[in-house]
Parts: structure tokens; sequence; C-alpha cells
């Protein structure tokens, strides 16, 4: 007897080592993904501050258009020109959520054992899916409002030097670059988008939807900034 007891107890030390060390590589696996997450969180404030500073950027230029009188001048045009192609730039939001995307394809989100770190990140990946959501509808308003009214009713890149090709984007001129025998055009065609109600209402549109992404980025600051600190902690546990 006293030999099966020293055997049980020896198989259940061992048993206790090994849980002990499964649990440590458990653990050391968990905080190696907090660590990668924090990274993404890191970079993606740094992404969500310029998507938040941009989108504010274009409903501001929008509310200029639509109140600053119509240009008459080629300089009047380099100006609303600069401001409708500021509006223009389309710039799509690439959430920065690889250890995520890895931690539900692997099934290894269990790992995490902090509730309030694994609910946190199924929240952030709601707000991407709002954002996504948000520019795609915005996408549809900028082609039907802004850029097909432009392309079939002006003179499109008129600032840009077209001359000849180039890696990356052609040089930007100025008014006095502009040949002097077709500023009565391209006044004309900024006066037409000026006056145009359909080009108009692409830019309240525009204000309305950039506003509301920017806020929503905003937002997505602030909790991305608690989520670090809470990860921060859970890393330090």
């Amino acid at each position: 007897m006293g030999e099966i007891i020293l055997v049980v107890i020896g198989i259940l030390i061992a048993l206790q080592i090994n849980n002990a060390n499964e649990g440590r590589k458990e653990r050391d696996r968990e905080v190696n993904y907090l660590r990668n997450l924090k990274a993404d969180l890191v970079s993606e404030l740094n992404n969500s501050e310029n998507f938040a500073a941009d989108r504010f950027e274009k409903a501001a230029a929008c509310t200029l258009l639509l109140h600053a009188d119509a240009p008459n001048t080629i300089e009047g045009v380099q100006e609303y020109t600069d401001r409708y192609e500021k509006v223009f730039v389309w710039t799509a939001f690439v959430p920065n959520n690889n250890t995520f995307k890895e931690l539900l394809s692997s099934g290894n989100l269990s790992l995490l054992k902090n509730d309030t770190i694994k609910n946190s990140l199924l929240e952030l990946d709601k707000m991407y899916a709002t954002i996504a959501s948000g520019e795609d509808h915005m996408r549809r308003e900028y082609e039907a409002y802004l850029y097909d009214p432009h392309v079939n009713n002006t003179t499109s890149l008129s600032f840009f030097d077209l001359s000849k090709p180039t890696y990356g984007l052609p040089d930007r001129l100025t008014s006095q670059d502009i040949p002097e025998a077709v500023h009565a055009k391209l006044i004309t065609d900024a006066q037409w988008q000026h006056q145009d109600e359909t080009f108009k209402n692409g830019l309240r549109l525009a204000m309305m939807n950039n506003g509301f992404l920017a806020g929503i980025h905003k937002d997505l600051v602030h909790y991305i900034r608690n989520m670090i600190a809470v990860i921060e902690v859970e890393i330090a546990r």
C-alpha cells in the first residue's frame, strides 16, 4: 500500500508540474498576443487621428465651397479648385487589426482571459464595420453627385501639369502657370459647379458624411486609448 500511495503521489506531482508548465506556456502565448494587440492599437491610434482630421477638413472645405462667392478670376478658380479637390480625394480607411483577425481565424480568442479586452475587441470590430458601411454609402453619393457631374461638364485636372507622365502625381500648377487663353473656360467651369444644384447637393452630402465619419474616428481614438491602458495592465499582471 505504501508503494502504491507513493506512486499515486508521484503521478499527482507530475500532473501538477505538467499543468503548471502548460499554464506558463499558455500565459506566454496570451502575453505575446496582448503585446501584438497593443502594437496594432498604437498604430491604429495614429491612423484614426489622421482620418478624424482629414474627414473634418473635407467637411470644412465643403462648407466653404457652399458659402463662398462664385469665382470670377483665375486666382479665384485656383482657390475654388484647391478646395473641391481636397473634397474629391478619396481615402478609404483600412484598420490595422491583423492580430485580432489571427485570434479569430485560429480559434485562439479564448486565450485572452480578460473578458473586458475580448469584449472591447469585438466592439471595436463593430465600429470598423460602421466606418466601412459609411464609406460605402458616401462613395456612391460621391460618384453620383460629385465625380460624374464634374467629369461630364467641366475640365478635370486643370491645375496639374499633364504634359508628360510621371511616377506619382503630376506637378501642381498655379494660376500663373495657366495660359490666358483658357482662363475664361476655367472660370465658366467653376461658376457652373458653384451654381449647379446636383453638384451643390453632392457637397452638402459630402459635408454631412465626412463630418459623421470624423466623429466616429474621434470616438475611436478615445476608445483605443482606453483599450491600450487595459491591455498594459493585463500584460503587467
